[in-house]
């Protein structure tokens, strides 16, 4: 049934470098659960940039994508980015 899945960590960097190299819109990635199993969520706000698609297959290193989208403002006030 296609790729076997990498460890989370890993895709995720690796989506992090696109979403932050290519895309460059406001975005959280998540490690979900759903009746289908584990999948990522890549969250946008407001819309969906259009070459996103384009650049995150689904399947995604052996992962389902779920992409969401939500209000402005969202992202930042219930997902703030940690500082580290």
């Amino acid at each position: 049934m296609g790729d076997k899945k990498k460890d989370y960590k890993l895709v995720a960097d690796e989506l992090h470098e696109i979403c932050i190299e290519n895309i460059g819109e406001e975005y959280r990635i998540f490690e979900k659960s759903d009746d289908g199993g584990s999948h990522i969520e890549i969250c946008f706000e407001e819309k969906m940039p259009s070459y996103a698609r384009k650049l995150i297959s689904d399947p995604f290193m052996g992962w389902r994508v779920i992409f969401c989208i939500v209000p402005i403002g969202y992202l930042e006030a219930f997902h703030p980015i940690k500082e580290m």
